[in-house]
C-alpha cells in the first residue's frame, strides 16, 4: 500500500491521525484539498493517486520535507502495528541471502 493509501485510508488512527494533521500544515491550500478529497474517499484510486503525486511534487520542491515525512511515516506505521500486538519487520538497503520474517516461532528453523 503506497504512503498515499495509508494516509487516506487509515486517517482515524490515532498516530495517522498525527502525521496527517503535519502534512496538511506542510501542504499548499490546494494540495490540502486533495489530501482531503482522498481521505473522504479513500477507495477512489484516482484521488489517492492525485495525493500520491501531490506528496511527490512536495518531495521535489523540498526534500527535507521528504525525508521527514518517510521518518514520521514509519514511526507512525509501527505504531499501528504495534498498538495490534502484530510485528512489523523491514528489510532495507542491499540486502542477500536468506532471511525469515516472523512471529512467535516454536520449533527449529532450517535452510
Amino acid at each position: 500500500m503506497t504512503m498515499a493509501a495509508v494516509l487516506a485510508t487509515k486517517a482515524a488512527t490515532s498516530a495517522i491521525g498525527g502525521l496527517v494533521r503535519w502534512v496538511k500544515e506542510q501542504l499548499s491550500p490546494e494540495a490540502q484539498a486533495v489530501l482531503d478529497a482522498a481521505i473522504e474517499a479513500p477507495e477512489d484510486e484516482a484521488r489517492v493517486g492525485e495525493l500520491g503525486r501531490e506528496l511527490e511534487r512536495a518531495e521535489q520542491a523540498d526534500p527535507e520535507f521528504g525525508r521527514e515525512l518517510r521518518e514520521r511515516y514509519d514511526r507512525a506505521n509501527v505504531e499501528i502495528h504495534a498498538d495490534g500486538g502484530s510485528v512489523v519487520n523491514q528489510i532495507s538497503g542491499n540486502v542477500s541471502g536468506k532471511v525469515v520474517q516472523a512471529r512467535d516461532i516454536q520449533g527449529n528453523i532450517s535452510f
